[in-house]
């Protein structure tokens, strides 16, 4: 698998689920998981600011970002100023990601709420990292 790399664009879905990671188009604010397609609001571009990563979507213009303060739960959401994140591969599946909020004194990462429900307007959220495949994530260059 190669390397994610910055100034490309990503599809990005989740592992167990397999639903992208959608800003969603009812509010062009919350990010949910939701069927794949070919939207813009489902592509996200990939900037570097040192060893973090931004996610800026192609269908706004805004970055992946939080709803208040990085604690189990809290809701992801497009933003105006960029956000930075850790994207590190998953430790028993080399081929999928992770995405960590940095120097958080405990793990924290993207999870695709309830478990990882496949079903379309899922929230996605901050959970602690734990060994569910619905706290991975595939990049898929579009």
């Amino acid at each position: 698998m190669s390397e994610l790399e910055a100034g490309k664009t990503y599809k990005i879905t989740n592992v167990k689920a397999g639903t992208a990671l959608d800003l969603s188009g009812t509010d062009n604010s919350s990010v949910i998981g939701w069927t794949s397609h070919d939207g813009a609001n489902q592509k996200w571009l990939l900037g570097r600011i040192g060893n973090q990563w931004t996610f800026r979507n192609v269908g706004n213009g805004r970055y992946l970002g939080l709803s208040g303060h990085p604690n189990d739960g809290t809701p992801l959401v497009a933003v105006d100023d960029f956000f930075k994140w850790d994207i590190y591969r998953d430790d028993n599946d080399g081929n999928v990601y992770r995405i960590f909020v940095p120097d958080h004194p405990t793990p924290i990462n993207v999870d695709l709420s309830d478990h990882g429900n496949a079903n379309p307007g899922t929230p996605i959220t901050l959970w602690g990292k734990w060994e569910g495949k619905h706290q991975t994530w595939r990049f898929q260059e579009v």
